[in-house]
């Protein structure tokens, strides 16, 4: 008698159809909102960083000299940064105006201020030199109209238009990454099976499957806390350069008209943002919880197999009022409908393995599971993937769950032939 096992190869396993696809689902609609959110985001500070101040500054090419007088000059601290603020009045068609717009640049920043301190030093208060008046509206004047240093900060949004615009061109089907030549036509299916086509001897497999092996989780604690610090600090990073400028604008006065649609604008982004710090808290905290440690008997078992496994917890175990294990079976399908490239994540087994409410029992222990032999096996293709996980749950009253995915590989089943 030999052993052999049965080993799927092509594009994909043989899958039925299910129901009529639902389109991308919550990943789509994350894509979607990831999209829209870096895009919108990009397009407003390019706007008020880059387009507004050069499209100033390439009207006042053609605005009048005027003389002027300055009336005071500083350098005003906002945290920081520093900010050139430079009072000059002037007469138009004998009328008098003042204004405190040195350039068309309105950034408060802490880089490039040697510029600033020359400015100060070339306009000291009671100074008599040229301002440029805008000849439709003598209200607008500026004593610098062409380039200044901070408006380099004008190319700081080109990184949120790039990606926002590439998730947003991959969200709607216009930018496809490269798949393999043949199409899929296939759906996910809640149930599957697997049809051998070729076979291998088990012993070549042996060396890969025997030994016990303790489990990597997908993600770790920390790994969550500092990947949501860097998004959260990306994020608030530059969204807090527009707020300083509202809250300039709220205690000057100067949010009136047009000034609110900009504080309205924002809401959106500053609720995006507490939820990034929240959700930094929340990864800080899940850091304090028990930390599970899984090892299973074999690094892949068959489908129809036995999987034995032992657990150890450690941490504040009696934190925890429930605790679980089961195995948790996933399929992914990608597939086209039309121009579009649509995929289906579809949970197709969840099989209990252990649970208690019991503190003692939490903290470690063993036991098995019976692989059903009629699913489908770990498998990854370009347009399908079979992923199974061992899942440990731990709820616990007001603060964050013990959740943990461990990774597992399960073979083809097994044939027996004679030979």
């Amino acid at each position: 008698m030999t052993h052999k096992l049965a080993k799927s190869s092509g594009d994909g396993p043989a899958l039925s159809a299910r129901k009529q696809p639902r389109g991308q689902g919550c990943g789509g609609c994350f894509a979607w909102l990831f999209a829209v959110m870096f895009l919108g985001a990009g397009c407003a500070m390019f706007y008020y960083m880059a387009l507004r101040p050069w499209y100033s500054m390439l009207q006042a090419q053609s605005w009048a000299a005027t003389p002027c007088t300055v009336i005071s000059s500083e350098l005003k601290a906002n945290d920081e940064t520093q900010q050139l603020v430079v009072v000059f009045k002037y007469t138009v068609a004998h009328k008098d105006y003042q204004s405190d717009t040195y350039c068309f640049s309105s950034m408060s920043s802490n880089t490039a201020n040697n510029w600033k301190r020359r400015a100060l030093r070339d306009h000291p208060a009671g100074k008599q030199t040229n301002c440029f008046v805008n000849p439709s509206n003598p209200e607008e004047a500026v004593i610098e109209r062409g380039w200044v240093p901070d408006m380099w900060w004008g190319l700081f949004p080109v990184p949120f238009l790039l990606v926002g615009g590439g998730a947003l061109l991959v969200a709607v089907g216009v930018i496809r990454f490269p798949q393999s030549n043949a199409t899929s036509r296939w759906q996910p299916a809640s149930r599957v099976s697997s049809a051998p086509v070729a076979s291998v001897e088990s012993s070549d497999l042996s060396d890969s499957v025997d030994g016990p092996v303790t489990l990597k989780p997908a993600s770790t604690p920390l790994g969550n806390l500092i990947g949501s610090l860097f998004f959260a600090a990306f994020w608030n990073g530059i969204l807090s350069i527009f707020v300083r400028e509202v809250i300039q604008k709220f205690r000057q006065g100067q949010v009136v008209g047009w000034g609110w649609f900009e504080v309205v604008f924002l809401i959106p982004f500053v609720l995006v943002g507490v939820g990034l710090i929240g959700l930094v808290f929340y990864s800080l905290l899940s850091l304090l919880n028990p930390r599970p440690t899984l090892t299973i008997d074999s690094a892949a078992i068959p489908l129809g197999g036995l999987l034995r496994l032992s657990w150890n917890l450690t941490g504040r175990v009696s934190s925890i009022n429930q605790f679980r294990i089961f195995l948790k079976g996933v399929e992914q399908a990608t597939y086209q409908r039309g121009t579009d490239t649509t995929t289906d994540t579809e949970k197709f087994a969840e099989i209990p393995i252990f649970e208690t409410n019991e503190m003692f029992e939490m903290s470690e222990g063993s036991a098995e599971v019976v692989v059903p032999g009629d699913s489908m096996h770990s498998f990854d293709a370009s347009h399908n993937k079979i992923q199974w996980t061992l899942e440990v749950h731990g709820n616990i009253t007001l603060w964050p769950d013990v959740s943990a995915s461990f990774p597992i590989t399960i073979l083809p089943k097994p044939l027996r032939e004679d030979v």
